[in-house]
């Protein structure tokens, strides 16, 4: 059985991992990302999002259980995950908790061809893997260019993606774009 689409309890971060059983190859991503990041909330939400690399996907999914994962295709319908290979075009992964009533994880999906990772709306973007993700507090975090590609290059943008971009801007000129200016000039 399927939880209702509106049903999410999601996972604290402390909480992930155990949810993730020996898969260790994934990063924060979304609107939580923003608050690790930057140490402190900039909104609610709704769920918990983590990365995960493609060529990584199975071993995610089968750490979690079949039964826990279902597959969110682009016209938006779930499907039990029948533990075949993931079809090319889903991006989205939504994980329920044990018993299957609430939903707890939504699993996005990186596109990747040996190490780098690959824009799926434009594939002349690449970039390597060893940049897409950073470490903060012992949490690999996606890199938060990254997280404004994907949030700026959306058809109609939702009200929490206008926010997380205005908190990233707003965070890269105060802090990021600083920093490192501070370092060139020191070089």
């Amino acid at each position: 059985m399927i939880p209702d689409l509106k049903n999410w309890r999601p996972l604290e971060v402390e909480g992930i991992q155990e949810n993730l059983g020996s898969f260790r190859a994934w990063c924060l991503c979304g609107g939580q990302s923003l608050d690790w990041l930057l140490g402190r909330a900039t909104r609610e939400h709704g769920d918990t999002d983590i990365g995960v690399f493609r060529s990584d996907l199975r071993s995610c999914l089968e750490a979690i259980g079949a039964s826990r994962v279902f597959l969110c295709d682009p016209t938006g319908r779930l499907t039990p995950w029948d533990g075949s290979e993931v079809p090319d075009r889903v991006h989205d992964i939504w994980v329920t908790d044990p018993p299957g009533q609430h939903w707890i994880l939504q699993v996005m999906v990186y596109d990747d061809v040996d190490d780098c990772v690959v824009y799926r709306r434009d594939p002349r973007i690449r970039w390597n893997k060893s940049s897409h993700a950073i470490t903060i507090r012992g949490v690999r975090v996606v890199n938060p260019l990254v997280t404004l590609l994907f949030k700026m290059n959306k058809a109609e943008l939702q009200e929490k993606d206008s926010q997380d971009i205005q908190v990233l801007i707003e965070e890269l000129a105060n802090r990021g774009f600083r920093d490192i200016g501070a370092r060139r000039a020191e070089s």
